[in-house]
């Protein structure tokens, strides 16, 4: 009797299939790459601070003491920046936290040139002087409302009052920013006094959106613990009643945890919570299959 041929070895799967089969491999990665910026962080900031402190030992009328001062103070503002654009990766909103990060370096950069060295003569050659210094005062301004932006993007628009009160206060930021680079950039524009009157009366309602809001959000997310928690006590008390239709001793179903892991990463991804997504595909239209997928 013949034997049947040995059967054919699978090929090893590729990275590419790993990593999509692991639900873990993008949400590792973005973990490496926000512990890297927060170390990079704390080491500048801690360098710094440690430069002011050795200077103040020394002379402190020296000019030199005054622009390592400068320097820390500068580093600790412009770490908060890059924090601030680090909270977004991994959202969907990332790209705004990378150009956060991004400007808060070009702000660092253009200030230590400031700072330390005479950019092309200084206030000799006024000219470029005054263009460079505008760029500078730009770039911090851009920075500055960035960063505050970015922390106001972590609010997940779960009440009505964040998803009217977060653009606006979005944008009545964009609007103050606009007004300002104008006067920035347009000397005559300090004579104007309706656009001094706007300027004032714009950045007074976006500060007041960036108060309001995230405490709105706190205010009514703490309300609603209460509300979830009797909802979970009833639905566990009901759970442990016995069905008259089921027996009492049928184990209750539960989810794998690579299930957990993809229900999480999936959430994650939108910017929502699990409970939400699966709210939201559960209360979804249901679609009627195709000829095609009904074979």
């Amino acid at each position: 009797m013949s034997q049947p041929p040995p059967a054919a070895s699978a090929p090893p799967p590729s990275s590419a299939t790993a990593s999509a089969s692991d639900p873990k491999a993008p949400r590792q990665s973005v973990r490496i790459l926000r512990r890297t910026i927060a170390i990079v962080i704390v080491v500048a900031f801690s360098l710094a601070a440690a430069g002011g402190i050795i200077v103040l030992l020394g002379d402190i009328e020296s000019e030199t003491t005054y622009k390592v001062i400068g320097t820390t103070a500068l580093t600790g503002a412009v770490s908060v920046a890059a924090f601030c654009g680090a909270t977004l990766i991994g959202r969907r909103t990332q790209w705004f936290g990378i150009v956060t990060i991004g400007m808060a370096a070009v702000t660092m950069a253009l200030s230590l040139w400031f700072l330390w060295g005479d950019p092309l003569g200084g206030p000799d050659n006024y000219d470029v002087w005054d263009f460079l210094f505008k760029t500078l005062s730009s770039f911090a301004l851009l920075t500055a409302v960035a960063s505050i932006s970015a922390l106001i993007l972590l609010l997940v628009p779960r009440s009505w009052m964040v998803r009217i009160g977060l653009p606006i206060t979005l944008g009545l930021l964009g609007l103050g920013t606009s007004l300002v680079l104008v006067t920035i950039w347009v000397e005559s524009a300090w004579e104007l006094e309706w656009l001094t009157r706007l300027n004032g009366i714009v950045w007074i309602l976006a500060a007041l959106g960036v108060v309001v809001v995230p405490l709105t959000s706190l205010l009514l997310r703490a309300g609603s613990k209460p509300a979830r928690a009797d909802r979970a006590g009833e639905t566990s008390a009901r759970s442990t009643q016995p069905s008259s239709s089921e027996p009492s001793s049928q184990p209750a179903p539960a989810l794998s945890p690579s299930t957990l892991d993809r229900i999480n990463a999936a959430a994650r991804a939108e910017g929502i919570t699990a409970d939400e997504l699966i709210d939201r595909l559960l209360t979804a239209e249901p679609r009627t299959p195709s000829a095609d997928e009904s074979r």
